[in-house]
């Protein structure tokens, strides 16, 4: 009797298994701290940074190589009946005998292999100074693209708080849009019940309807919202295959934010501490090094060598040979182009120059900026935080003035309509104080947050 109802129960066991599947597990709460670790440990733009440093650091290695000492090998293989050729790998072999001087021979030699073996040990001995100021170049721009990625961790940084904030404000959103949707209901509740007992008119039942239907729509556009915010924040932190999500309720966006002092020593701050401030001061250096090893075209190069050479027919009876070398080159004549070098490098040097000075009139816009918005922002909390008790009190007092038929349905659906956007506004200046401090760390040079251990 049992067996005709197996596969019964196995389609209904699987089906249960298959939807339970279908309901996305609860996301892992991180605090700030957490998201800020996982991002410098996995963020993809951070990663690509440090590769980038490292190239430009082996750079210097590669500079730094030209001025010393260089050790090649070399290998040539000949096989030839070229007379002069011939005689030369001869002599080169140190097995030239009278018998090679007959005519004959030397107008018409036979074919002969030579392996020619050579060790060369070279050294610069003056380049003009384009060695070194190309390695002090190579420095400057190793050194420039440490404070770059030092600029690309805190713009990291401050992008996992703005993810992490923007995340924040969606799932808060979420919760103002369910409070007041719990309103609207119980309030069209009351409204039904008076309206049964003669005491509302039907529109006041369907204008409550349409509220609560108002606040649903909007509850569905925040829960796509919080998805997304939620898929932004994984990305910034480079870690999708997670499901995370920050605190529901992080205990920092309760305070209002510490006063960011005077303007003035921020603006210092920041001109002597922004790592763009550094890279712009290391490209003007570099910039300089260029003209030096432009300016180098001008002198002459000199170089010594040392060369031994190892000549065989079968690489089994050898000739040797060694030789002292020293050799200078000095540009003559080259159609202007050494001067037209110079003037290209002095053009970027001043380039650099007026950049560097822009970047720092820049900067201190940019923490003007940043102050004044986190100081309208703090007062904005302020502002926000004491509508909240002035739309709570008129809320409640509407609603009992409603239920003893004095007041009209619209008065209170106005007043939840109040209290839910003051609700909205003490979330997002709450959020607002906490993004805007960050962003004027970042401007002001100051790591936005430091980070503990995932």
């Amino acid at each position: 009797m049992l067996r005709p109802a197996i596969p019964l129960i196995l389609v209904v066991f699987f089906s249960a298994a298959a939807s339970a599947g279908d309901v996305a597990a609860p996301p892992r709460r991180i605090a700030l701290a957490d998201a800020i670790a996982i991002a410098l440990r996995d963020n993809r733009t951070l990663q690509a940074a440090s590769f980038k440093t490292h190239a430009v650091q082996a750079e210097v290695g590669v500079a730094r190589g030209l001025m010393i000492p260089r050790l090649d090998a070399g290998e040539n293989v000949s096989y030839t009946d070229n007379p002069v050729q011939v005689f030369s790998d001869l002599l080169l072999q140190q097995d030239f005998n009278q018998a090679n001087f007959a005519l004959n021979q030397l107008n018409h030699p036979g074919f002969l292999a030579n392996f020619q073996s050579q060790v060369r040990l070279s050294f610069p001995l003056f380049a003009g100074g384009r060695l070194i100021a190309a390695y002090r170049a190579a420095g400057f721009a190793a050194d420039a693209e440490r404070w770059q990625a030092i600029q690309t961790r805190q713009r990291v940084e401050f992008a996992v708080i703005e993810a992490y904030y923007t995340a924040v404000l969606a799932e808060q959103r979420m919760t103002v849009v369910d409070r007041a949707l719990a309103a609207a209901r119980a309030h069209l509740k009351q409204t039904k019940d008076l309206f049964r007992h003669g005491m509302a008119v039907n529109s006041d039942v369907l204008r409550t309807n349409v509220l609560a239907g108002t606040l649903e729509q909007e509850r569905i556009q925040d829960e796509s919202r919080l998805n997304i915010a939620w898929a932004s924040l994984a990305h910034t932190l480079g870690d999708e295959d997670q499901r995370l999500a920050p605190l529901a309720q992080p205990a920092e966006l309760e305070s209002p934010g510490r006063s960011p002092g005077p303007l003035d020593p921020l603006k210092a701050r920041a001109v002597a501490d922004r790592p763009e401030i550094k890279v712009a001061d290391s490209r003007v250096r570099q910039a300089q090094q260029a003209v030096a090893i432009a300016r180098a075209d001008y002198l002459p190069t000199v170089e010594i060598a040392g060369v031994y050479e190892n000549d065989s027919e079968r690489l089994v009876r050898a000739g040797n040979n060694g030789a002292l070398l020293m050799t200078s080159r000095l540009n003559l004549f080259n159609g202007l182009a050494t001067q037209s070098k110079v003037d290209a490098a002095r053009a970027e040097l001043a380039r650099a120059r007026v950049l560097a000075r822009d970047l720092r009139r820049s900067v201190a816009l940019e923490v003007e900026i940043a102050y004044r918005t986190l100081v309208a922002a703090q007062r904005g909390l302020e502002v926000a935080r004491r509508d909240i008790a002035y739309a709570e009190r008129a809320l409640q007092i509407l609603e009992d003035r409603y239920g003893a038929g004095l007041a009209t349905n619209v008065a209170v659906l106005d007043a939840q309509t109040a209290r839910e956007e003051t609700d909205m506004r003490l979330v997002a200046a709450q959020v607002s104080v906490a993004v805007d401090g960050a962003a004027l760390n970042l401007a002001t040079g100051v790591a936005p947050q430091p980070a503990s251990g995932p």
